[in-house]
């Protein structure tokens, strides 16, 4: 399957098994890429700072996705903020540099 449709799939999948829980504690996960057997996942919201976080990912993320994609073996979670967010406070920043 190729990287791209497999991203699809798994952005689809996040949607509607993943997020439908999260979004009630005002969060959401998202995939950001596949390394092998290794997906890379993004928290945001309130989920991104949660003390829970870890036990989120390991309880109920990984649990999910090995259901559905059993090759995916590990989740790692990136601390990294997505484009959009950036350009968003780039576009904050600039307008309060003038």
């Amino acid at each position: 399957m190729a990287t791209n449709e497999l991203m699809e799939k798994m952005e689809i999948f996040f949607d509607d098994e993943i997020n439908q829980y999260l979004k009630d504690h005002g969060g959401a996960a998202e995939p950001v890429e596949i390394r092998g057997n290794e997906l890379v996942i993004r928290m945001t919201g309130a989920c991104r700072s949660c003390l829970s976080q870890n036990d989120t990912v390991t309880t109920l993320i990984q649990r999910k996705v090995g259901l559905v994609f059993p090759f995916i073996k590990k989740i790692s979670v990136t601390d990294e903020v997505s484009d959009e967010v950036y350009a968003q406070a780039l576009s904050l920043f600039s307008a309060y540099a003038k």
